[in-house]
């Protein structure tokens, strides 16, 4: 596991839970010194939007116990920064379109949602 990733599960704020609808809830907060917002940008850290993909890919691996890998993104929309210290909270769902199997996730600060992401992903073998 890259920095990054260790990066992700660390700020993991509790367990994620999977709701009765199949909505799959985690809670992060990236603090002043996560790699990720080393050069992104200086003086004025935001979250990268790699690393928000990466936390809803981390939220789907940890509630379906099976280490998925992004095959694509078929719609992203970044529509507010992320900062350090902030509670990033992450709600998903497994939804089929045009008949292919995709994940509809929503990032939100607060009521701001941050985020928007429709992304494609495969299994790529059981957690460690």
């Amino acid at each position: 596991m890259n920095n990054i990733l260790q990066g992700i599960a660390a700020s993991k704020q509790g367990a994620a839970a999977t709701d009765a609808d199949g909505v799959m809830v985690g809670r992060y907060c990236f603090g002043d010194d996560f790699t990720g917002f080393a050069g992104h940008f200086p003086g004025h850290p935001i979250l990268p939007a790699i690393v928000e993909i990466l936390t809803v890919l981390s939220l789907i691996s940890e509630q379906t116990g099976c280490r998925q890998r992004l095959v694509a993104v078929d719609d992203a929309k970044f529509l507010h920064p992320v900062q350090p210290n902030q509670e990033l909270i992450v709600r998903c769902r497994e939804r089929t379109i045009r008949g292919k199997i995709l994940y509809d996730a929503q990032l939100t600060v607060g009521e701001t949602t941050t985020a928007t992401l429709l992304i494609e992903l495969s299994p790529a073998g059981e957690l460690p």
